[in-house]
């Protein structure tokens, strides 16, 4: 068992210094057996174990993002509208209840805040919240989020939650990021500055007053002031011609943000985005979606990697990024991964 200090992805609602396992768990696609994939480690992220596989929730949908709340509870959204919950630490999985929506969302994000006030996002506009833990939910307007594409969701606390996606059509999507600072009873949208919007938004997390949206083609904005000014900045040097996509970033502190690019990066700033180190991540192709930190030393970043068929990669950190290991590779896209948040 280590000794952690909490950081800001963890998202605690006594941020002191706790003991914690560094237990996590990594949300994939369906394999070739048509199951979608839940992966758990109680070693660091060392060894593997399959939870859910046979299960009839798990037959054909995709698990797309998975958040756990402690060494027990464990949430995971994924495609046809299904949402699942653990309350043993993945021994077995129930299915929560979904609120009725008029199409059937791939539901791609989730968070969590004190515990029980769950945020869900996903396709056609889905935005759904639980204040009691998915014994009920709210549905937003999905003319408030242009039915497009909301990849993720993040709550800040439980008044203040954004929303970032894509909205458009013929696979030609600007970016959105609308905002909530009454829990969701009205919503406003960020109009950045230069059109920044022309780059589809895929995430959203925070630190503080701080906060950063990030997205396509290594662009992302940044406010230090809890949302009252933004900042445009962008990831330069990530590979391809207009630079690698954000899929998915953490903040340790404040300065200090770890982000899962396209083409196989990994990058690190300590000074609030004023520079970015590329991390040694294994060069395989690979299209680093999720990345998560145990206590700012052991991380874990997960992905797809190019060609056919499809495959997924676990890549491991003991030292804080300086040198990365691929401990396991599966038949599948991996997609998301989480540490105990709570």
């Amino acid at each position: 068992m280590l000794v952690m200090t909490v950081s800001c992805s963890k998202k605690n609602d006594d941020p002191q210094t706790v003991t914690k396992k560094p237990y996590a768990w990594v949300a994939g696609e369906r394999d070739s057996t048509g199951y979608g994939m839940i992966l758990f480690s109680a070693d660091s992220g060392e060894t593997w174990v399959r939870q859910g596989q046979g299960s009839s929730l798990l037959k054909d949908i995709d698990v797309w993002d998975i958040w756990a709340v402690d060494e027990n509870t464990v949430w995971a959204v994924c495609s046809e509208n299904v949402i699942l919950k653990t309350l043993n630490g993945g021994k077995t999985w129930a299915q929560v209840p979904t609120p009725t929506y008029k199409t059937v969302p791939r539901l791609s994000s989730i968070s969590i805040v004190n515990k029980t006030n769950i945020w869900i996002s996903g396709s056609g506009g889905a935005v759904f919240n639980s204040t009691d833990n998915g014994n009920s939910w709210t549905v937003f307007d999905t003319n408030t989020f242009h039915n497009g594409l909301m990849q993720g969701v993040w709550a800040v606390n439980p008044q203040k939650v954004y929303v970032a996606g894509g909205v458009g059509n013929n696979n030609k999507y600007k970016g959105f990021i609308g905002y909530t600072l009454d829990g969701g009873i009205t919503w406003d949208s960020v109009s950045p500055a230069d059109d920044y919007n022309r780059n589809e938004w895929i995430g959203v997390t925070s630190c503080g007053n701080t906060i950063v949206v990030y997205g396509g083609k290594a662009h992302y904005m940044v406010s230090t002031d809890g949302g009252g000014t933004w900042k445009n900045d962008s990831v330069l040097h990530t590979g391809g011609v207009t630079g690698a996509d954000i899929n998915h970033m953490i903040m340790l502190n404040s300065g200090t943000w770890w982000g899962a690019f396209d083409l196989s990066e990994v990058f690190l700033t300590t000074n609030g985005g004023s520079s970015w180190v590329s991390q040694p991540a294994i060069k395989n192709g690979e299209f680093n979606v999720g990345i998560d930190s145990f206590n700012g030393k052991l991380a874990l970043t997960v992905g797809e990697l190019s060609g056919w068929p499809k495959k997924g990669s676990i890549l491991k950190t003991s030292d804080g990024g300086t040198t990365w290991k691929n401990v396991h590779t599966y038949s599948c896209s991996l997609s998301k991964v989480s540490f105990i948040k709570q």
